[in-house]
């Protein structure tokens, strides 16, 4: 029984000293994979919110558009918009504390586009990026992506 309890008191210790030093302000508190094992694979738009509301044009636009992640450290993002297809080539890496994505595009002609998103949420299934809105000039908004893993 002694036996037993030194067993219990110990698996306690290690999930509250996992869940008080979680990366993602919206968890998971705990996990068993690796960040990047969290983060490789393909995923499609859920919601994209600007400063915490629900965009609707934006999220129409981007939604029809997907983000593979493969585990050499290459993206594509592809996007499937009738009027002008077309997939983005490069790399990715973590920042700082791996609460950083950096896509670093690398199919441009002379010079590589770097973008930095903080991961807000990374699970199994969902990623959370959020990103000022340098991309849409003359808009001074926070962007937030919500992303879902697609499962083959």
């Amino acid at each position: 029984m002694r036996k037993f309890a030194t067993i219990l008191l110990m698996l306690m210790s290690i999930v509250f000293a996992f869940d008080s030093c979680t990366s993602y302000e919206n968890g998971p508190a705990f996990s068993l994979l690796t960040p990047k094992k969290r983060l490789v694979g393909e995923w499609h738009l859920a919601d994209l919110l600007v400063n915490d509301k629900h965009e609707q044009t934006l999220f129409d636009n981007e939604s029809v558009s997907t983000l593979t992640l493969n585990s050499d450290e290459t993206f594509s993002y592809k996007n499937q918009l009738i009027n002008e297809p077309n997939e983005v080539l490069g790399k990715w890496s973590f920042g700082e504390d791996k609460t950083e994505l950096v896509l670093t595009q690398t199919d441009t002609a002379s010079i590589n586009v770097e973008r930095k998103y903080r991961i807000t949420r990374l699970s199994k299934a969902e990623m959370w990026l959020v990103n000022g809105s340098e991309e849409y000039s003359g808009i001074d908004d926070l962007i937030e992506r919500h992303f879902e893993k697609r499962e083959d």
